[in-house]
């Protein structure tokens, strides 16, 4: 039996996302991870993960995952600015189809019934907000090619703003969620909503 620290953060949101980083980039160098998925709005948490990793010296490939464009418009696009100083440092940058929205959304919409991506993600939100968004960006990720699967990952979600969840993930396509693992919490709000 392996006994390991989770970071409980007092609460969700953008300003736990320095401590979110950190635990990040400590939990990447001590199994050697490669790859670390993070969702971003604008670029900005993508960057500065990227910057955390190269001050303390740790080799991870950043992969930022901006909304779909439905999203986007109203939640906000990823920032030129951002995206080129990020890229600066190595990060590469994925838009497409939510994971656990697309196709059954429309659906949903359409017809008011429940879709099962809904049902997956609902049940993931009883966790966190952060836990179910870190879960589809490593997705995301797996479908635009931008990171290997069947190997871990650094996984980091959030609502809206900044990172506040961050797990180790077995790193699956969309198509093969049933074979994605969760394998650790590396630190999670205790609230998952913000208060």
């Amino acid at each position: 039996m392996k006994k390991k620290t989770i970071a409980y953060l007092d609460k969700a949101g953008p300003k736990e996302c320095p401590k979110c980083l950190a635990a990040t980039v400590q939990r990447a160098r001590e199994l050697k991870i490669r790859h670390a998925v993070v969702a971003t709005t604008s670029g900005r948490t993508a960057l500065e993960l990227a910057r955390a990793f190269e001050k303390a010296g740790v080799k991870c490939k950043v992969i930022g995952v901006g909304y779909a464009q439905n999203y986007a418009d109203k939640w906000g696009h990823l920032e030129p600015r951002m995206v080129r100083a990020a890229e600066k440092l190595g990060v590469e940058f994925v838009r497409g189809g939510h994971a656990m929205g697309g196709i059954n959304s429309g659906i949903q919409d359409k017809f008011e019934t429940l879709a099962p991506n809904k049902l997956i993600a609902n049940t993931y939100y009883t966790i966190g907000h952060g836990f179910k968004v870190a879960v589809e960006v490593v997705m995301m990720a797996a479908d635009a090619c931008a990171i290997p699967t069947g190997k871990e990952v650094m996984a980091l979600g959030g609502a809206g703003k900044g990172a506040d969840t961050s797990l180790v993930v077995l790193g699956k396509c969309s198509a093969d969620f049933f074979d994605l693992r969760v394998r650790e919490i590396v630190c999670m709000p205790r609230s998952g909503k913000r208060k």
